[in-house]
């Protein structure tokens, strides 16, 4: 017994290594790598992250952005609550400080463990009648895995961990559940209870497993599936719980019931169920073709990079040929073929809660949504290439030999090669924007990249260059949605360093018309108006654009009262006897005072401005001799 042991401990740390260093061998580049994207939020400038050890009750008992944000936001219509990558960082920190070369490498090393744990689920599937099959089955999944393109986004980015977190201890789950089943041994239900709990910890798809779990004893333990889901009670029991923690924490069970306006946080606004549906086709479409050809990858499905789509795009009628196909192709030949049925069945149930079909993830889709479901796709790849080997002829065996190594190469390399995007925010930039053309979103984020270059250029050439394609960039994420808010704001920050620049103020009251027109309530527009407006030299052209921004367009086109006020109050301020600025301001004010849900002092003083700009007007008003 001991020496079964010992061979087992010696052949479990060797795979273990192995597969640690192809992790390695994939991603070492990112040790040196820094923040972008979501680290920032969860890491880089969280305040609960840089307390230490002392900050985990904090990350444990609030939202996970609100270390951030200093309060909870409901960006999207479900909170975010994955704390324990979070918890993670903020160990770190506790131990070492903040380091993002040590982050990286910490993601590295846990995605090598997900290659052992798959390794080792491959091992208790029990597959193939041979003893070389058995033993080649579990190795080809777990390095098809690792190897993977697609998962560059999790591992990558440090903000991934938690995809690779919930992946590592629902794979954990599983193995425990299959070792319960087998042994009826207390301790693994115990330990499939705890580890389900942490994937559930560290980001809500391991809810999926509740599914997953029984299925695996349905077709690799022969169990009857309501008999597979009676021997999984204890997790729905870790579910229930991890659910009311997470109601308790957040203040809701679903949807904070907050209606998400910004597109950028809910893609599908605008949209009609047809529309919505045939886009969501589209793009689980658009996974499946990712898993088989990654390539071209992004960071960045945003509107509208992802188009929206409806039930007559030739696009979504393949996508849905592709998704019906698939089910009822693997369905038909189940008995014959289960390992099929059940890694479709896996891809469709894992994908669904990102999807947008169950809750709003925020976007049309994203590469890092794919790490958990690609694992079906590396099983079936895996055992159908190898069913092949037990079976076929010497010609056959060759070429799935070189079929399977052909893909690892590719998928490698395509691994190594995409892995360098991820090194600051302006080779990520850079890189999506060169895909995600049409997507407002990088667009806006490359133009910012290009305008902190500007900000820290010392020559005024170069400088100059940046601030142009920052401009370029923002104009055409502009185009793209032109309500966009972020895109505006920076519009309006270029023509203020243009101004600052040649001090043309025609070209910029020109450009920051556009922008109020759209968006009148951007405060550093009118904090950078109400700047200029007070210089000299400013002043009467100022006057002008003042009274006709809140005259004719403000009040007039667009019966933005609040809005025409303010800016027609800095023009009464400027001449404050001038009867036709006067007369303006009593007549905007007038209409101001019939909105609805005013509030009452403020329209006691207002009406008090009103007498007394009428007393006023009957004053200045030329006398008939």
């Amino acid at each position: 017994m001991d020496t079964q042991k010992s061979q087992f401990w010696h052949k479990s740390t060797f795979v273990a290594l192995f597969f640690g260093f192809i992790s390695l061998a994939l991603y070492w580049q990112s040790i040196s790598f820094g923040y972008v994207l979501d680290d920032t939020i969860v890491l880089d400038e969280n305040k609960f992250v840089a307390k230490g050890f002392s900050g985990i009750w904090d990350i444990l008992s609030t939202e996970s952005f609100t270390g951030y944000f200093g309060e909870q936001k409901n960006l999207v219509a479900g909170a975010r609550y994955r704390p324990l990558s979070i918890v993670s960082f903020a160990v770190e920190q506790g131990i070492v400080g903040k380091k993002p070369w040590l982050s990286h490498l910490i993601n590295i090393l846990l995605y090598g463990i997900c290659g052992w744990l798959i390794y080792r689920m491959g091992e208790l599937m029990n597959l193939g009648s041979s003893m070389g099959w058995k033993k080649m089955f579990p190795l080809i999944f777990g390095i098809l895995f690792l190897s993977h393109p697609i998962h560059t986004e999790a591992v990558a980015n440090i903000k991934g961990r938690d995809e690779i977190m919930c992946l590592l201890f629902s794979l954990l789950t599983a193995i425990n559940v299959l070792k319960y089943f087998d042994s009826k041994a207390l301790k693994y239900l115990i330990l499939s209870s705890f580890c389900f709990f942490l994937a559930l910890m560290s980001k809500e798809n391991a809810i999926t497993f509740l599914l997953i779990t029984p299925l695996i004893l349905v077709f690799f333990r022969g169990e009857k599936l309501l008999s597979s889901l009676r021997q999984t009670w204890f997790l729905w029991i870790v579910a229930g719980l991890f659910l009311i923690i997470r109601t308790k924490v957040i203040g809701f069970f679903f949807d904070s019931g907050i209606k998400i306006t910004d597109l950028m946080n809910d893609p599908f606004i605008g949209m009609y169920p047809l529309q919505k549906i045939s886009t969501i086709v589209y793009c689980v479409g658009w996974y499946l073709k990712l898993l088989v050809f990654p390539h071209p990858l992004t960071h960045d499905y945003y509107p509208y990079h992802v188009p929206k789509m409806n039930p007559t795009d030739l696009m979504t009628i393949l996508s849905l040929l592709l998704i019906l196909a698939l089910v009822s192709i693997s369905f038909y030949f189940r008995k014959k073929e289960k390992v099929a049925w059940f890694n479709v069945l896996y891809f469709f149930i894992t994908v669904s809660i990102v999807s947008n079909l169950v809750f709003p993830v925020g976007t049309f889709m994203n590469e890092r949504f794919l790490f958990m479901p690609s694992l079906g796709f590396s099983f079936y790849c895996a055992y159908l290439s190898l069913k092949g080997l037990e079976v076929g002829s010497k010609t056959s065996k060759i070429l799935i030999y070189s079929i399977l190594g052909l893909a690892m190469v590719l998928y490698g390399f395509k691994t190594v090669v995409r892995v360098p995007d991820w090194k600051d925010s302006m080779t990520l930039n850079l890189a999506g924007a060169g895909v995600s053309k049409n997507s407002a979103r990088i667009n806006l984020f490359t133009g910012v990249s290009y305008f902190h270059l500007y900000e820290k250029e010392p020559d005024a050439v170069k400088k100059k260059e940046h601030l142009d394609i920052a401009n370029r960039y923002i104009d055409r994420a502009l185009i793209i949605f032109p309500a966009y808010g972020q895109a505006l704001n920076m519009k309006a920050g270029i023509l203020a360093e243009y101004h600052k620049m040649s001090g043309d103020l025609e070209n910029f009251l020109d450009g920051i018309k556009k922008v109020i027109i759209v968006k009148p309530d951007l405060s550093f527009v009118n904090e950078y108006i109400s700047y200029i407006s007070k210089q000299e030299e400013n002043k009467h052209k100022m006057y002008l654009f003042l009274r006709e921004m809140g005259y004719q367009v403000l009040f007039k086109k667009m019966k933005r009262y609040d809005f025409a006020y303010q800016y027609i109050n800095q023009a009464h301020e400027m001449r404050p006897y001038n009867l036709e600025v006067s007369k303006e301001m009593v007549e905007i004010l007038d209409a101001y005072l019939t909105r609805p849900g005013i509030n009452p002092q403020q329209a006691a003083e207002m009406k008090k401005k009103v007498d007394a700009l009428r007393l006023q007007n009957t004053l200045m008003e030329p006398k008939n001799e």
